[in-house]
């Protein structure tokens, strides 16, 4: 009878083991964007008070690229203990359709952690633009196709992402021009050079206060509640939604346990009073939730990125 006991008990006291012994190091968050990013900032944010829930130090790296595949690849390649993560994001479930030598599959390659929030985009005309709203933009482009110029940060950005899913379903045709920068697109769209921008709220936000920027609507579904004065683009167009997700991703095989771990300590921070208002300020809307409710929300923005993928005709670049 001792024997069967013990036997019986071996996986509790492995899983026992895993948490007693992670984190055994440092832990790296890997961002696939650069600095200033929202992936970036959201990072840093979560890195500062992790460091303080797991009692090693939580570190941020930056390896942009390839819509953020070059981060995504490494860390599909890591070992699955919980020493190295992602700051995942729309980009991932969409690198394969975007990207001919994508090395992961999304579904497959990560084990999800935990949701973080969405963050809307918001699409913005220039000051001396003579469009106050989305209704005013879809007239203008009807009228005129191909003469509104927009500024895009390339395929699989939120910027590229939005304005193709408004120009599917709006029948709508604008001009792109591609930057690889968000200040310089900004400084653009400031002096005329270019009609309209879709940045990050946060990204945005700053220039919208000012009233250097007009705002038309964001691409979530609802109002966001951070500033609720700005209609989203489905009030005029109906069934849009392109927001992006944020989440931390573990390498595939993460052990249970530290995979439990992980999570506590996230909703942790995600929910404490500070850190809500200070992803609020950056435009992100926090919905802190389970490994299940990230894997569901990385399945359905999978989905819907390949019909889009469809419907426009993209090809790998």
């Amino acid at each position: 009878m001792l024997r069967r006991t013990m036997i019986l008990s071996t996986p509790a006291f492995a899983a026992t083991a895993q948490v007693q012994t992670f984190p055994a190091r440092p832990v790296r968050i890997m961002v696939g964007f650069s600095a200033a990013t929202t992936s970036d900032l959201l990072a840093r944010l979560l890195a500062q008070r992790l460091t303080d829930k797991l009692g090693v130090p939580v570190i941020v790296e930056n390896r942009e690229g390839a819509g953020g595949s070059i981060a995504a690849g490494l860390v599909a390649r890591a070992a699955p203990d919980g020493h190295t993560l992602l700051l995942g994001s729309s980009a991932l479930t969409l690198a394969p359709r975007l990207f001919r030598d994508v090395s992961f599959r999304p579904m497959e390659d990560f084990d999800p952690v935990g949701m973080i929030g969405f963050a809307p985009n918001v699409l913005v005309a220039g000051p001396n633009v003579p469009i106050a709203s989305m209704a005013e933009l879809l007239a203008a482009a009807r009228a005129a196709p191909g003469r509104l110029r927009y500024a895009s940060s390339g395929p699989g950005s939120g910027s590229w992402i939005g304005m193709e899913m408004l120009k599917s379903m709006a029948l709508i045709d604008l001009e792109e021009v591609p930057y690889s920068s968000t200040a310089q697109a900004a400084t653009d769209l400031l002096s005329g050079q270019i009609e309209l921008h879709f940045p990050s709220l946060a990204a945005a936000l700053p220039n919208i206060r000012a009233g250097r920027f007009r705002p038309l609507g964001l691409t979530s579904t609802e109002r966001s509640m951070s500033v609720p004065e700005i209609p989203a683009i489905a009030e005029t167009v109906p069934g849009y939604g392109a927001s992006t997700w944020f989440g931390v991703v573990a390498p595939a095989r993460l052990p249970d346990a530290v995979a439990l771990r992980l999570n506590a300590e996230l909703q942790a921070v995600l929910a404490e009073a500070p850190m809500q208002r200070r992803l609020r300020d950056a435009g992100v809307d926090p919905q802190p939730g389970t490994a299940e409710a990230l894997r569901a929300t990385m399945r359905e923005a999978e989905t819907s990125g390949n019909a889009l993928m469809d419907r426009i005709g993209f090809r790998p670049r």
